[in-house]
């Protein structure tokens, strides 16, 4: 497909996951972020056509996707966990995308709703790649987006209640999918929770993950290590940790 047929944003996003792409090697194991950035990325990496490749996939939709594009997966267990605290993590690169990107490479995640997979994947990473356009970047993680929270359905008005009162959130809901709450793999809920001007995200993560309730949050503060930017001519600039 001609870029002049592409739109300024696929432009961007395809930029950004072709140079992220270029840096998975034969042999390795990658984890397999979800979104449609990410999946810009997946076809890329399914096109260099790379011998010895194990990947993972951080959700149900990029599990389909890379099977359909021949890449060999396997889960999450499959692949052995460290022996010893502080060793080295089995996955050699983690290439996801991102909702919202500060200076700091802290992150929002979660819009596509596999936060908790995707954490899980980039936690087991040696290195978690980040891909995005410059819609992402922001002065100030939850600028422009909300902060997705998973929590357990039972008792879900509750830990709701419990988010709303917390007092970096200026306001929280349910995310629905039509008429229904939305559900991710594993069965739990989101809540987009709306953020209150100031404070630190490494401290509000570490708040909110002490309410009964939460599973986990889309507040990505540690795990990504490089950043690619793609721009609406196809130029790439980077962040680094």
């Amino acid at each position: 497909m001609s870029l002049d047929t592409l739109s300024p944003q696929t432009i961007a996003r395809r930029a950004a996951a072709e140079a992220a792409v270029a840096l998975v090697e034969s042999g390795m194991t990658l984890g397999l972020g979800t979104g449609d950035t990410a999946a810009h990325a997946i076809r890329a990496i399914a096109a260099r056509q790379l011998s010895g490749l194990r990947c993972v996939a951080t959700s149900s939709r990029s599990a389909v996707l890379a099977r359909e594009l021949g890449l060999p997966l396997f889960e999450l267990d499959d692949i052995a966990p460290p022996t010893e605290a502080g060793g080295r993590p089995p996955i050699d690169l983690t290439i996801d995308g991102t909702d919202e990107v500060d200076a700091q490479l802290q992150l929002i995640k979660g819009g596509g709703g596999a936060l908790l997979f995707e954490k899980l994947v980039a936690q087991a990473s040696r290195r978690m790649v980040v891909i995005a356009d410059e819609d992402k970047v922001v002065a100030r993680i939850g600028d422009k987006r909300a902060l997705p929270i998973e929590i357990v359905s039972f008792g879900a008005r509750h830990t709701l209640q419990r988010i709303v009162s917390h007092p970096m959130v200026s306001n929280a809901v349910v995310r629905t999918a039509g008429t229904e709450p939305f559900r991710t793999d594993s069965g739990h809920l989101i809540v987009d929770a709306s953020l209150a001007p100031g404070g630190s995200a490494i401290e509000l993560h570490r708040s909110l993950k002490l309410l009964l309730g939460v599973v986990e949050t889309g507040l990505f503060c540690h795990e990504a290590s490089l950043v690619f930017i793609g721009s609406q001519n196809g130029t790439v600039r980077t962040l680094v940790r």
